[in-house]
């Protein structure tokens, strides 16, 4: 199969220009996003300075608020409750988190990126502030370091995950409240058709969707050349058929898909599978009852092996300790997964029940498709050959890694060239030769500090002291590693997939 865009040929060097093009009309989007981020802020700062000016009855000083709004939608062409979320986004974005606004000036980020650190941010509240002052700080420079080098989409997940490591507490007030809200609702669309809503726990909606697919997977592969529905269409049709009548049919009569189970990955932190002593088994009813913990009641986020924070869900983000426990208290068997007490990075998997370990550990060490932006959770998508299995490729961790089939067939007939690191780590080439560096995700990301490119230093180093738990985790990081070598087969070298060279796939 012949490689599109061939180097020396005119298309190339035409579609060279065209993106070089738009990386500099970006770059002046970024800059003027950021320019009118600072236009809504002084706009909000106006108002602020009128509403005291005002006397404070008949709400004159909300009259303030709402009167630069409605200026603003009016010169921007959008409603007015637009404008105030608008002048709200900026105005966080500008005072508390002035460092991302400064990377969006610089065009390293996107206007989109600034607001998931802003959104995910407001879990950092004034009660967490009052424990930690530098928590928003801290959080900040942890989420626009991971922000620089990956995709808005996910940024947004990723600062979901690191402002829970200031806000624990908080977090589970937040889960128990949100899931009083729990409803389902219809909408009516045009042309006979209706929208079904459900407002469900993550794991509970992630799990039903997970379930819809497989199954209609399971449909789509049964021998019937009478079916030609789209995936989507047999998830629409199986959830009509399992609400309604218990059991999917079609033209053949019942299909019986009983044994297709949902199945979704959660990472948890071993220390949240117990409940702490400071957390109540109902936020909502402590809150009812004494109204939020003291300032010094705040538990501290749980840290185990370089972990630190709330359980995370493959594909969606952080969820809370209950679920996480009730999950583990479903599961046939858990994954036991030893990481490096300061980086957080995957040192070996293991299971109490035996299973295929290769996979368990790039389902662990990956989480995702390894191409720059995919979110393809891995029982969704291939284990991959760096260097194809055909040409050579050993089949071991240090050469494989979770690709969903589009990129998969993309590494292998579109020239795209893949280099694997030891650690996991991937560099991407393109057919116009721009680099892009893919780190294996971190389970609940990197502990701070963690220098990038630098090996990790033991615990004994980094406190100076040769303390008992750093000697447990020196201990625990010894009896993991020969594992990892053995199941990696010892890589000290570059595993290597160049660009440019039609493969097949591995």
């Amino acid at each position: 199969m012949s490689i599109p865009f061939p180097t020396d040929s005119e298309q190339h060097r035409l579609l060279s220009e065209v993106v070089r093009e738009l990386e500099e009309v970006e770059g002046r989007l970024r800059a003027l996003d950021a320019r009118k981020a600072e236009l809504l802020a002084e706009a909000d700062r106006l108002a602020r300075a009128e509403q005291e000016r005002l006397p404070g009855i008949g709400g004159a000083g909300e009259m303030a608020h709402r009167t630069v709004a409605a200026e603003v939608g009016f010169a921007l062409g959008i409603a007015d409750r637009t404008a105030e979320r608008l002048i709200e986004h900026a105005a966080a974005l500008c005072s508390q988190y002035p460092a991302a606004h400064a990377a969006l000036a610089d065009g390293r980020i996107a206007l989109a990126h600034t607001s998931a650190i802003v959104e995910a941010g407001h879990a950092i509240d004034a009660e967490i502030l009052a424990v930690n002052p530098s928590a928003r700080g801290e959080y900040a420079a942890a989420v626009l370091a991971y922000a620089e080098q990956q995709t808005p989409n996910r940024t947004r997940r990723q600062a979901k995950v690191l402002a829970v490591r200031y806000a624990e507490r908080s977090f589970e007030r937040r889960c128990a409240r949100a899931l009083a809200e729990r409803r389902v609702w219809v909408s009516e669309l045009d042309d006979g058709l209706a929208e079904l809503h459900a407002v469900l726990s993550a794991p509970i909606a992630h799990a039903l969707f997970d379930r819809l697919t497989r199954q209609a997977r399971h449909v789509q592969g049964e021998e019937n050349p009478e079916e030609r529905r789209l995936l989507g269409q047999i998830r629409a049709d199986l959830l009509g058929d399992l609400l309604l009548n218990g059991t999917p049919a079609n033209e053949r009569g019942a299909i019986e898909l009983g044994a297709v189970k949902a199945r979704v990955q959660v990472t948890v932190p071993v220390l949240s599978l117990l409940p702490s002593r400071a957390q109540p088994a109902d936020p909502l009813q402590e809150d009812a009852a004494a109204g939020h913990p003291a300032s010094g009641s705040a538990r501290e986020p749980v840290a185990a092996a370089g972990l630190v924070g709330a359980a995370v869900l493959a594909g969606y983000g952080p969820i809370d300790g209950a679920s996480a426990r009730m999950l583990a208290g479903l599961s046939a068997g858990l994954d036991r997964i030893a990481c490096h007490p300061q980086t957080g990075a995957v040192l070996g998997v293991d299971r109490y029940r035996p299973s295929a370990e290769m996979r368990r550990f790039l389902s662990a060490r990956d989480q995702r498709c390894r191409f720059p932006g995919c979110n393809i959770v891995p029982h969704r998508a291939d284990q991959d050959h760096t260097i194809d299995a055909a040409r050579g490729g050993p089949t071991t961790v240090a050469n494989l890694s979770v690709l969903c089939r589009r990129h998969h067939m993309m590494k292998h007939h579109a020239g795209i060239g893949m280099v694997q690191r030891p650690d996991g780590e991937i560099e991407w080439t393109s057919r116009l030769g721009r680099r892009r560096r893919e780190q294996a995700p971190a389970l609940l990301g990197r502990a701070e500090g963690a220098a990038h490119g630098t090996a990790p230093a033991s615990p004994e180093d980094a406190s100076g002291s040769s303390s008992a738990e750093g000697n447990r985790r020196s201990a625990m990081r010894r009896a993991t590693q020969p594992d990892l070598a053995a199941s990696s087969g010892r890589a000290e070298e570059l595993q290597r997939s160049e660009p440019g060279e039609p493969r097949r796939a591995a």
